[in-house]
């Protein structure tokens, strides 16, 4: 997780919002530029806010936005800034305009940093609960479900099929499926420690599980009804640990 030392390396990882500046909403589908207004920034100096996955903080009577990480906050409330409600730029799918390189980068690696962060929560949530780790060499004949999902083909339709635990949240959800497999038809899903989702190719992998604490759930099992992968990275990844031994 990214660690801030000081608030102006903060800020070098934060974009200086300033009245006037372009912002564009590429879900309206619309070329039309909106102009920032931050003029009552000033009030809230000392101050942040948060709205969906940016963080807005105002120093010297600046107002800068963030993508929303552990390590911002921490240091922010460490900082001794205080968490009032305020307009936070580039929250809603926004982003500026003749910034955007930066803001886009500062977002990717954010949800790098989000994505770390959650692993160690249900790595840890794991350990206390007496969930183990399995070899390497094991997940390696596995199949990792992506965040994104698999496009799969069935007979008549289509379909996505996506992680057991798809979001970056150590919630009741995450908790209730960490640790947990299911089978069907010769295929073995299971939640791994780190949060993602296998599907093994075979039951030899059962009793390493059994052994790790894991528990049955009735999880969804894909790729275990004659489904086709869509991807050709993904098919062949697939088909490569179907071919194993």
């Amino acid at each position: 997780m990214k660690t801030y030392n000081n608030i102006e390396d903060l800020k070098a990882n934060s974009i200086l919002v300033l009245t006037g500046m372009i912002s564009v909403s590429p879900q309206f589908n619309t070329e039309e530029d909106i102009y920032i207004d931050v003029d009552d920034a000033p009030k809230f100096n000392g101050c942040y806010a948060t709205n969906n996955s940016t963080v807005a903080f105002i120093d010297n009577g600046l107002l800068y936005a963030t993508p929303y990480t552990r390590g911002a906050i921490k240091f922010l409330q460490s900082a001794g800034f205080k968490k009032k409600t305020f307009y936070v730029p580039f929250s809603n799918w926004d982003y500026p305009k003749f910034q955007a390189e930066k803001w886009f980068l500062l977002k990717q690696q954010a949800a790098s940093d989000m994505q770390l962060a959650f692993e160690e929560d249900c790595k840890d949530w794991c350990e206390d609960h007496g969930i183990g780790e399995i070899a390497q060499s094991l997940l390696d004949k596995c199949f990792m479900m992506p965040d994104e999902g698999v496009r799969v083909k069935h007979f008549y339709y289509e379909d996505t099929y996506y992680p057991a635990i798809n979001s970056q949240i150590l919630d009741c959800i995450a908790t209730e499926r960490l640790g947990t497999y299911c089978c069907n038809n010769g295929r073995v899903v299971f939640v791994y420690r780190d949060g993602h989702t296998y599907v093994a190719r075979g039951y030899k992998i059962l009793r390493t599980l059994c052994v790790a604490g894991y528990k049955s759930m009735g999880l969804f099992v894909p790729f275990s009804n004659g489904e086709e992968i869509l991807d050709p990275q993904y098919a062949a990844q697939w088909e490569e640990i179907c071919a194993s031994k």
